[in-house]
C-alpha cells in the first residue's frame, strides 16, 4: 500500500513539473500578443498522460491543480522559480530554480529488483529568451546543486506562434543534452546492481531531440486552455540501457488556467 501510494506521489510531481512548463508558454505567449495587464496569480487543472522508457513502467494519466504567480521579475510555476536579471528589449536572461523529477523506487517496475532508488534533485541555473514577435527561442543550462547524480542538462528550443480565429498553434522543435553523470545515475547499473538479464551498465552523456505542437485559445471559460503534444526521441546511451524497452516517448498536456 505505501508503495503503491508512493508511486502516485511521484508521478504526480513529475507530471505538474511538465504541465506547470506548458501552461506558463501559453501565459508569455498571451502577456506577449496582448498589453492587458492582470492579476499575478493564476489558478488552474490540468491533466498530463506520459509514456516513460523504462520496461514494464505503466504510462499514467493523472489530474492535477495548478497555482501560478508572475511577478516584474520572480516567476514561480508550481515547483519552478525564475528570476529574469536583464530584459534587454525581445531578450530576457533568467536564474533558474528546477526540481529535478526524475527516478525511480524499486517497486515501481520489476526490472529495478535488487537496485537501490534513484531519488528526485533540486537543480540551479540560467537561461536565455529571445521572443522576437511570433517567435520563441530559448536556451538553458541547469546543474544539480543536491549532489544526488551530480550532472547537468542543457536544452534549446524554437517554437512559433500560428494565430488561427480564436486560437493559437505553436509547433517546435528542441534539442536535450543530458550529461554523463545524469543517464549514469538514471539509466546506468552498477556492478552490484548486474543481474543476470540486467548486465552492469555505465552510459556517456545523451543527446535527446524533440518535437512539439500546442493549441491555446482564451476563448473558454474566461481562462487559458492549452493542450501540447510532445515527441522525444532518446540517445542510444539511454535507449541501450538494460532498464529501458523504448526508444521514444508522447508526452500529453491538458491544462486550464485563469487569474484571480
Amino acid at each position: 500500500m505505501v508503495k503503491s501510494e508512493n508511486k502516485m506521489i511521484d508521478a504526480v510531481f513529475r507530471f505538474v513539473s511538465r504541465l506547470c512548463v506548458a501552461f506558463v508558454a501559453s501565459v508569455l505567449i498571451f502577456s506577449q500578443l496582448s498589453a492587458a495587464e492582470g492579476s499575478p496569480w493564476s489558478w488552474g487543472v490540468g491533466v498530463v498522460g506520459s509514456e516513460d522508457v523504462y520496461r514494464d513502467f505503466n504510462s499514467r494519466v493523472i489530474p492535477v491543480p495548478l497555482i501560478i504567480y508572475r511577478g516584474d521579475r520572480l516567476n514561480l510555476y508550481g515547483p519552478y522559480a525564475t528570476y529574469d536579471v536583464y530584459r534587454p528589449g525581445d531578450v530576457t536572461a533568467s536564474l533558474i530554480l528546477s526540481p529535478v523529477f526524475a527516478g525511480y523506487s524499486e517497486g515501481d517496475s520489476p526490472v529495478f529488483d535488487g537496485m537501490d532508488d534513484r531519488g528526485y534533485s533540486m537543480a540551479g541555473g540560467a537561461g536565455v529568451a529571445y521572443r522576437p514577435g511570433q517567435w520563441h527561442f530559448s536556451v538553458n543550462a541547469i546543474h544539480d546543486l543536491l549532489g544526488v547524480y551530480s550532472g547537468y542538462e542543457t536544452a534549446a528550443r524554437a517554437s512559433y506562434v500560428i494565430p488561427a480565429g480564436s486560437v493559437f498553434v505553436e509547433p517546435g522543435i528542441g534539442v536535450e543534452y543530458q550529461s554523463r553523470d545524469y543517464v549514469d545515475y538514471y539509466y546506468g547499473v552498477t556492478e552490484a546492481e548486474a543481474r543476470s538479464g540486467r548486465p552492469a551498465y555505465a552510459p556517456a552523456g545523451s543527446t535527446n531531440p524533440e518535437i512539439s505542437i500546442a493549441f491555446f485559445t482564451q476563448s473558454l471559460g474566461g481562462g487559458t486552455t492549452r493542450l501540447q503534444l510532445t515527441h522525444t526521441t532518446y540517445g542510444k546511451e539511454i535507449s541501450n540501457s538494460p532498464l529501458t524497452d523504448a526508444e521514444q516517448s508522447l508526452g500529453v498536456n491538458l491544462s486550464f488556467g485563469r487569474m484571480f
